[in-house]
């Protein structure tokens, strides 16, 4: 995962990637992190059905294994279901599905209000801008997203 974000060319060939990660998901289904490296391994591809297909399977398993209510404290599965919906829609945005992408970030904003939390719906605002600025010129939600990033110290 760390050669996956930081140098690509170092990581594995992405079938080699996909082959180990099978092997792992098959003796430990509910292994969380081998769905989200398989996620960003299918994104290399830009093999859409596998990544959206790996990143539900990322967000299932760590509701499911309660390692989200661990390490968030009280809020349990929640804070999981935006940053699901939120992911959908970055997913759909850079697949070129924006219809999609749309309603995914409507659900993140929604789940992201319901809970009051702000740094979720400034990051919702800023792929808002971007599903925007595919279809629209918007310079408005530009000022307000950066007027509102500043506000929440996030860059």
């Amino acid at each position: 995962a760390s050669l996956l974000k930081n140098d690509e060319t170092k990581a594995l060939a992405p079938a080699s990637l996909q082959k180990e990660l099978n092997n792992l998901l098959k003796f430990n289904p509910d292994f969380a992190e081998a769905h989200y490296l398989s996620y960003l391994n299918s994104l290399r591809v830009q093999d859409v059905f596998s990544s959206t297909h790996s990143l539900l399977h990322y967000f299932d398993r760590l509701i499911l294994t309660g390692a989200e209510s661990k390490s968030n404290g009280d809020e349990g599965y929640g804070r999981s279901l935006r940053y699901a919906a939120l992911n959908l829609a970055a997913l759909h945005c850079r697949f070129g599905h924006y219809q999609q992408a749309e309603l995914a970030l409507q659900e993140a904003i929604r789940i992201a209000q319901e809970s009051n939390d702000h740094v979720c719906l400034q990051h919702c605002l800023s792929w808002l801008y971007i599903l925007e600025q595919k279809i629209f010129d918007s310079c408005v939600l530009l000022e307000h997203s950066v007027n509102k990033s500043l506000h929440f110290g996030l860059p």
